[in-house]
């Protein structure tokens, strides 16, 4: 197997119509933009539930420690790469991804998919305010959309009442998007374990709903294409971020550099040269 062979054997849904590579035995499609959308047209079209991720590095440092999040990002219906970095980890391995896709894109796919065909979104999660205030500048910038609903649960453990009060939001909204901000890998975890409810599109979005909302601000375009949005988060949220970029990223980028390492050094062992 070469480096830049696809993951094509990988459990989900959908794997003959897939090419998938694997970074850290974790799958990330293969897909430019345009792909992505027609694949989200695609679920919407054949129903059921699907599980979308956006991935960044800490997604893979957290994949690369807990088999449990490996599970559910191999099992994802979709999983684009969010991040440079991502990009730049899967080039170094051979690969060659399609565009970045953040979850503020896929926010802005679905209202474009809602004005034409009447598609619904359900924003589940951020601060209490976010959400309303990121409706109002997609609707400002975007034009109108249908709102299945808005809801920021309390801070805390999504249990007894609480999960039942969401699950009875959601049933009773029947979107066709929901966006879940609750952070990684909790918002992963509660889409796979909230299947059942049959939403056709779900993402975990991260803190997407607060760039939106402008409570916290993005990085200049100049620095999101030369993969610098890490510097300028971090200026502004050391204490949460320090440990993230400067501990658990650098050491996922150590070990894609170990496991090219150890590909290479196994391949020179076959003498099939790589």
């Amino acid at each position: 197997m070469t480096l830049a062979a696809p993951m094509q054997a990988m459990a989900g849904r959908d794997d003959q119509a897939r090419e998938r590579v694997a970074v850290l035995g974790m799958g990330i499609d293969r897909l430019d933009r345009a792909g992505v959308a027609r694949r989200i047209d695609g679920f919407l079209r054949d129903g059921g539930a699907h599980q979308v991720l956006t991935v960044n590095l800490d997604f893979l440092a957290i994949g690369a420690r807990d088999e449990r999040f490996r599970r559910v990002m191999n099992s994802a219906d979709l999983v684009v790469p969010d991040g440079v970095p991502v990009l730049w980890a899967a080039k170094y391995l051979g690969f060659a991804l399609g565009d970045r896709v953040t979850g503020s894109d896929l926010i802005e796919m679905a209202v474009a998919h809602s004005q034409l065909h009447g598609s619904s979104l359900f924003f589940l999660g951020a601060a209490p305010g976010n959400g309303a205030a990121a409706v109002a500048r997609l609707r400002r910038e975007q034009g109108d959309f249908h709102l299945a609903g808005l809801y920021a649960p309390p801070f805390g453990p999504l249990d007894g009442a609480e999960d039942q009060r969401i699950r009875t939001m959601i049933t009773e909204a029947r979107p066709d998007f929901l966006f879940v901000a609750f952070g990684c890998p909790k918002q992963d975890f509660w889409i796979s374990e909230h299947a059942d409810l049959g939403v056709p599109v779900s993402v975990g979005i991260g803190g997407s709903l607060d760039f939106l909302a402008g409570t916290t601000k993005r990085a200049p375009a100049w620095a999101q294409k030369r993969g610098l949005e890490w510097m300028f988060r971090l200026r502004q949220e050391p204490r949460r971020l320090a440990k993230r970029y400067l501990v658990d990223d650098i050491e996922v980028m150590g070990k894609v550099l170990l496991s090219r390492f150890r590909r290479q050094h196994e391949a020179a062992f076959r003498g099939d040269g790589g």
